[in-house]
């Protein structure tokens, strides 16, 4: 089962800010896997930037320290970009093809 497909960013931080580790772990693989999955994202700079932030791991749980809340938005941030560049691709895509096809 992929672990994106029933995932939205604020499910995400739900997940990324759980008592339970096992759930953070979830949530922290997911965003790996979406970073992979992402066909934008792997021409860009930004997989280079996840694969860094997931590799660094998850710190500390201390839910109201404030660099713990920071990781938790930083994630939920790139797994929004992620999204959004999943959601223009076809459509850039869509209409590159229509300018080729005009020239």
């Amino acid at each position: 089962m992929d672990p994106t497909s029933e995932l939205d960013s604020d499910r995400l931080r739900q997940q990324l800010m759980a008592p339970d580790p096992m759930q953070r772990a979830i949530a922290l693989h997911a965003l790996e896997v979406e970073v992979e999955r992402s066909a934008a994202a792997a021409r860009g700079s930004l997989a280079q930037e996840v694969e860094k932030f997931t590799a660094r791991g998850i710190p500390f749980y201390a839910l109201h320290d404030p660099h713990f809340r920071n990781w938790v938005g930083k994630a939920v941030a790139y797994w929004q970009r992620l999204q959004s560049l999943d959601t223009m691709t076809p459509a850039l895509a869509k209409a590159g093809g229509r300018a080729r096809s005009r020239a």
